[in-house]
């Protein structure tokens, strides 16, 4: 079975809208299970151009950051009147009156419409009841046990909803060994068959050659090596795995991806080309880690 495991779990939105709240009964109710952050990128970038800090890279940052799909935020924007009535019965620390927090608020509501439209962006748009959390809990639990397409659906997503490209996007997988999705006929697929084994009979290709010693250095390489790598001009331009304790890292970098024709076709064949070189290894290790970095992830208009 294969994971899409939720790295950082952000929780957004204005001050009073229970962001600290909701942290803690998530943590209660999931015993810890994610790595949650009060506040990203996202707030970062809203107080420099609220309050006029000279931060050049914010965007940027909060690019790299939104566009790790195993970065996961939800974001608080209850009604108004909510905030309204807990700063005026508890107060806070930075803002002095309901004016200000106002204008945060319309700040955060503006941003939101910015972000909602990403697969890795929940809302939640009234107060953070018990119900309410189980319910956060539950969809993020769903986003990490994914079928192949609906990661692909996800990139693709997140691509429509960036304007047609993203540059870059990324997302890491993990297998546990059984590789439930793989199939041979992944590499069949009519326009990219070709394609597809050519990159297929060159890593594995590469494989026999460095186990033999046939390479530079005249060595024979063993389990441990870092020479397992295809590396080509083409789209898919760059593959490498490792294997280190008892972890196979299948390291791809695709430099330009058509998101919607071709990359849910790719994915598979990728996944089914990571349980080919897990099978030569198996006995090395039990866990697989698939990272995707995809530079170019557009949409051919």
């Amino acid at each position: 079975m294969h994971k899409f495991p939720t790295k950082n779990l952000f929780i957004e939105g204005p001050d009073c809208s229970g962001k600290t709240t909701l942290v803690r009964n998530i943590h209660e109710l999931t015993n810890y299970k994610w790595h949650i952050h009060d506040r990203s990128q996202i707030s970062r970038d809203i107080f420099a151009r609220m309050y006029d800090r000279k931060l050049p890279l914010s965007k940027h940052d909060l690019h790299m950051e939104i566009s790790d799909l195993n970065n996961r935020f939800i974001f608080m924007l209850p009604e108004f009147s909510i905030i309204e009535k807990r700063f005026a019965s508890r107060g806070d620390d930075i803002h002095l009156d309901v004016g200000s927090i106002r204008n945060v608020y319309d700040a955060f509501v503006k941003t939101y419409e910015l972000y909602n439209g990403y697969p890795n962006v929940t809302p939640c748009l009234s107060v953070a009841t018990n119900r309410q959390c189980e319910a956060i809990i539950s969809s993020l639990n769903i986003i990490e046990c994914p079928t192949l397409s609906d990661v692909s659906d996800q990139v693709e997503r997140f691509v429509k909803f960036s304007g047609g490209e993203s540059y870059p996007l990324q997302f890491t997988l993990y297998d546990d060994g059984k590789f439930e999705e793989s199939s041979k006929s992944t590499i069949l697929y009519e326009s990219e068959a070709e394609y597809y084994r050519k990159i297929y009979d060159g890593l594995h290709s590469k494989i026999d050659n460095e186990l033999r010693g046939h390479n530079d250095y005249g060595r024979r390489e063993d389990h441990t090596s870092r020479r397992f790598v295809y590396t080509n001009d083409s789209c898919i331009s760059f593959i490498q795995f490792a294997i280190r304790g008892n972890l196979l890292d299948f390291n791809v970098v695709i430099r330009s991806s058509d998101t919607e024709n071709i990359f849910h076709h790719d994915l598979k064949f990728l996944y089914y080309l990571a349980s080919t070189c897990y099978e030569r290894f198996k006995e090395r290790c039990d866990l697989i880690r698939l990272r995707f970095n995809l530079n170019s992830a557009h949409i051919i208009s």
